[in-house]
Order: structure tokens, then C-alpha cells, then sequence
């Protein structure tokens, strides 16, 4: 198994180095959500925090980041891993 075309998917062969990618910047994305959802909705989980406006912000950038990610992957390359 080289990571390269295991797997065959709905649309043809799915690089799986290219979905653990997409699954890495999906995980953070809800990792982002989850965090600013306790920070905007739950804030008795918050605790003791000096800056908040600053992890807020953290929070945030990683969201963006990672859908800038997702977004990148599937604009640059096919299901396959062979770029567009």
C-alpha cells in the first residue's frame, strides 16, 4: 500500500495521501468550531483566560485556515492526486 490510489470512490480512484490530507484540515475546521462555540455560547467551560479576544482570534484564523486549505485542494487537484 503506497498511500498513492487504494481506494476506489464514487467518482474513480481517491489518492488516499490527498484525503488523509482533507481530512486533517476537517478535523482542525471542527476543532475551530468546537473551541469558538464554547467561547461565543458556553462560557461557564471558559475558565480563567487573561486574553480572550486573542484566543478568539487564534480560533479563528485556524477556521479560515483550513477551509482555505480544503478549498486549495479541491481547486488544485483531482480526487486522484494528479493536479487539474
Amino acid at each position: 500500500m503506497d498511500g498513492q490510489n487504494d481506494q476506489m470512490g464514487p467518482e474513480g480512484r481517491v489518492n488516499n495521501l490527498l484525503a488523509a490530507t482533507r481530512l486533517h484540515y476537517e478535523a482542525k475546521g471542527m476543532e475551530a468550531i468546537a473551541t469558538l462555540d464554547i467561547y461565543f455560547n458556553k462560557t461557564v467551560g471558559i475558565g480563567e483566560h487573561s486574553d480572550l479576544l486573542a484566543e478568539m482570534i487564534k480560533w479563528t484564523d485556524v477556521l479560515a485556515a483550513s477551509s482555505d486549505a480544503i478549498e486549495n485542494l479541491e481547486k488544485y487537484f483531482n480526487r486522484d492526486g494528479t493536479p487539474k
